[in-house]
């Protein structure tokens, strides 16, 4: 999918009413890797627009979602969300279909009206002005109607804890967890989770990460061992506990049943994946009878050896279905929240208090990762070492999630919120990152497609938010939108690079930061303190040059450090 356009008519935190932001304006652009970069200083309003899009598409979700649990229905409103009344453009290829070109995508208009449900707008062509299809969000039984026009997936990451931004993907967790028991209580097969939002936290990017691991060939994984050392996976272990979840039949007590029962088959498939297997059985008596049920704990090791992953790649088709498998995983460990504290979380407009969700030790939850070791080249051994991922650095580890995150997608129509993901890089890593993100998107395109080649970049689009003057030195300047306050009106304004008259690609870092965050100098403020106590009316004598030079031995070289040495060198002494 491609945006084309955001108009707000509602506040949403610090955008106005009528704060408006286009994406894409010639879809000529569209067939080469062209993320958008939210420049701006802090507070400039750059991720309240990636809260927005996430809050919107939460909202269409749920719209027309066939399944909501009753807790959550008492708070949704199809006719109010936040912002409440928006006009939101996309280009968007039809589902399971691989666009060659922009020409293959249609259109769709997503208009939201104060305190009236939202309404989609189909238009075949590009250049139509009258919509071919006309349709109201509403839930739908077989995910038919405006669903199909919807995203796959939305992806939001976050280097930070952006609260406002995680919290419609907290809801939907909480959402797919009451699903997975709604399915359990019916019988009915459960496959994977209905709604398209991911959040990849910590424990998320785990599943990422091994996901990629597990199914891309070495080229793919070639950014993973130039820049961070990484050889292979070596090896993991899984913890799966099967505690009890009550359900209470009509004229009778509450029947327990062991969480990971329904799934059970696919729990197969990852045994027969694992190098070995540990399971502790027991039995539980109910109403004087006894029933055997399946173990209570659930132990798998696995060496990732070429055997391990032909076994993977046997049982679960690809990457993305693995790793839906371990979303589903991971979201039952929600059972350990109550419906008060769920009711709580789905009837929160904005913020969500850190803390109220309760964390679970390893023994309550149904699923974790152990032992998740890594082979890596460190420089200045001649052996590499089997490392923990938890010992990775939070800029190893930031780097893996990210690329993971692209290789995993490679064929989803996907729209990824990345919030300041470079933080903990090194300048070198930012200075190579959108061309890392860039060869992971296309190196994972599919190949041997029935209806032949397809443009990749048209199935997704990505925007991150970003201080880096590395990150904006690769983005294009149509693509490099800044924040910044009317000095007048205090408002939010979002301008690209380009209708600043800034080209932003191959420009040099100074540059940048004086066009964009006015920030004239190379070094920082205390360093520059010394330069600026040198008061050259006071330098009379030979002595005295030699003593300011003497003073700033201590300072690094610096454009300023040479701009002061060149005034010292033409004082003229007197003696």
């Amino acid at each position: 999918m491609k945006l084309l356009k955001l108009h707000i008519q509602d506040e949403f935190r610090s955008l106005h009413e009528g704060f408006r932001i286009d994406f894409h304006k010639n879809t000529d652009s569209m067939d080469t890797f062209q993320p958008f970069c939210f420049a701006g200083l802090n507070g400039s309003g750059k991720s309240n627009v990636l809260e927005a899009l996430a809050a919107i598409f939460y909202h269409l979700e749920f719209c027309v979602s066939k399944f909501r649990p009753q807790s959550f229905d008492k708070h949704f409103k199809r006719h109010i969300s936040t912002p409440d009344a928006y006009t939101l453009e996309y280009l968007i290829g039809k589902k399971n279909e691989y666009p060659s070109t922009s020409n293959n995508l249609v259109k769709i208009v997503i208009i939201k009206e104060r305190k009236t449900p939202p309404t989609i707008f189909v238009y075949s062509r590009l250049t139509d002005e009258v919509p071919d299809l006309t349709m109201p969000l509403n839930q739908t039984e077989n995910n038919e109607g405006a669903k199909l026009y919807l995203p796959d997936l939305v992806v939001a990451y976050s280097s930070g804890e952006n609260e406002i931004l995680s919290l419609p993907f907290i809801k939907n967790r909480l959402i797919n967890f009451d699903k997975y028991c709604e399915d359990y209580k019916k019988n009915e097969i459960f496959v994977e989770p209905e709604s398209s939002l991911i959040y990849i936290d910590e424990g998320m990017s785990q599943a990422v990460l091994l996901a990629a691991l597990l199914f891309e060939d070495k080229n793919t994984l070639k950014p993973l061992k130039k820049e961070l050392g990484i050889l292979k996976l070596q090896s993991f272990s899984i913890k799966l506990t099967n505690h009890f979840l009550s359900f209470k039949k009509e004229k009778s007590n509450a029947i327990k049943h062991p969480i990971l029962e329904h799934i059970y088959q696919i729990i197969e498939k990852l045994k027969l994946c694992s190098t070995s297997c540990y399971e502790t059985n027991f039995l539980q008596g109910h109403g004087g009878t006894t029933r055997e049920f399946p173990p209570n704990i659930i132990s798998l090791d696995f060496y990732a050896d070429e055997a391990t992953k032909t076994a993977f790649k046997t049982h679960f088709s690809t990457s993305f279905e693995l790793f839906r498998f371990f979303q589903v995983l991971y979201e039952l460990n929600s059972n350990i929240v109550s419906e008060s504290i769920k009711e709580e979380v789905y009837s929160s407009k904005g913020f969500y208090t850190k803390g109220k969700l309760p964390g679970a030790a390893p023994i309550d939850t149904v699923f974790h990762f152990l032992d998740y070791k890594i082979l890596k080249k460190i420089k200045g051994k001649k052996e590499p070492k089997a490392l923990l991922l938890r010992e990775f650095s939070d800029g190893e580890q930031q780097f893996l999630h990210t690329i993971g995150i692209c290789l995993m997608l490679k064929d989803r129509r996907t729209l990824l919120l990345l919030d300041e993901p470079e933080t903990h890089f090194n300048p070198s890593w930012r200075a190579k990152f959108i061309k890392i993100l860039n060869d992971s998107i296309h190196a994972g395109r599919l190949k041997n497609l029935p209806n032949g080649d397809f443009n990749v970049h048209l199935l997704k689009d990505v925007i991150l938010t970003s201080h880096s003057p590395f990150i904006i030195s690769d983005c294009m300047p149509n693509n490099v939108i800044f924040f910044d306050r009317n000095k007048e009106t205090e408002l939010v304004e979002a301008k690209s690079a380009k209708e600043l008259e800034f080209n932003t690609f191959g420009a040099s870092v100074e540059d940048i930061l004086d066009e964009l965050f006015d920030y004239n100098q190379s070094i920082g403020d205390w360093s520059k303190q010394e330069l600026l106590d040198i008061t050259f009316d006071e330098i009379k004598t030979k002595k005295d040059v030699d003593q300011a030079k003497h003073k700033l031995r201590i300072l690094g070289s610096s454009i300023e450090k040479d701009i002061v040495l060149t005034k010292l060198n033409r004082i003229n002494p007197k003696d």
